[in-house]
């Protein structure tokens, strides 16, 4: 047998060697939250909470199914099915919060909304793990994947926040779904509002608050004017998500100041009547 037949026949065997639809075995089914956000999900990123107040059965069932994954079994599943696991269980999760207290014109007006342990695996127990959204975010996501762009595709029930997609994350599908969501948002002056030549940039409160992990990706050694290591990192995060030369060269100059404008922590509920 020659050597290009022998690697053939090496190279088929380890094919044959994994089993048939690996992925797809620990892939999780995401199908009943991806039905359920494109009913109560309008174009806005609006969530309509009275109806599912009102019915809240498709709500409570992914939760359930997603509580009823074995926590140890996840440390083997790709890395994809992973995060996009977790990003829709901190949407399930906030909106499941939102639901338990409406009507709420804000969360803000829910007392520790951001630490109430309402995530778990299995029955509730004392030793087990739980998690809060604050959890989700820093620890299972941020903490494990490193990548800023998460912030962006977190929902945090407000007008002034990242907007809700209408379909569910994917494991094949969840890197592109965070680049969208990522250009989406720096795209939308709501949230980047950069004119080459003013004297002022308008950013959205989110690159203030988690400022420091824009070092992660984008931490650069060549500051900017005045402006921290954080916010330069924030600035280098824009300058190539905008995939703009001329806003790239704007920011590169420094000529400018920073502005936060004030959070809409508003709701953000769709109303469907239009009231």
């Amino acid at each position: 047998m020659t050597l290009q037949k022998k690697i053939f026949v090496s190279i088929f065997f380890l094919l044959c060697s994994f089993p048939a639809g690996l992925h797809a075995a620990t892939a999780f089914d995401h199908s009943a939250w991806d039905a359920f956000l494109k009913k109560n999900v309008n174009e806005r990123g609006e969530v309509d909470y009275q109806s599912i107040t009102k019915d809240p059965k498709d709500l409570n069932d992914y939760l359930a199914s997603l509580m009823a994954v074995n926590e140890l079994e996840m440390a083997s599943w790709p890395r994809e099915e992973v995060l996009a696991f977790w990003l829709n269980a901190y949407h399930v999760a906030l909106i499941k919060l939102v639901v338990e207290n409406y009507p709420v014109t804000s969360v803000q007006r829910i007392p520790s909304f951001w630490d109430i342990a309402l995530f778990h695996f299995g029955e509730r127990t004392k030793n087990q793990s739980q998690y809060s959204l604050n959890d989700i975010r820093s620890k299972n996501l941020i903490g494990v994947y490193r990548d800023e762009k998460i912030h962006l595709a977190l929902s945090v029930a407000a007008k002034g926040g990242p907007k809700l997609m209408l379909e569910a994350f994917t494991g094949p599908k969840v890197e592109g779904q965070l680049f969208l969501l990522t250009r989406k948002f720096v795209m939308d002056p709501a949230y980047v509002d950069i004119i080459p030549g003013r004297k002022k940039i308008y950013l959205s409160k989110i690159f203030k608050w988690y400022a420091k992990d824009f070092k992660l990706d984008f931490g650069t050694p060549e500051p900017r004017g005045k402006f921290s290591e954080s916010e330069n990192a924030v600035l280098s995060f824009l300058a190539y998500y905008l995939e703009d030369e001329a806003k790239g060269e704007y920011l590169q100059e420094a000529k400018y100041k920073i502005e936060y404008p004030s959070f809409d922590w508003s709701l953000n509920d769709w109303k469907k009547g239009g009231v």
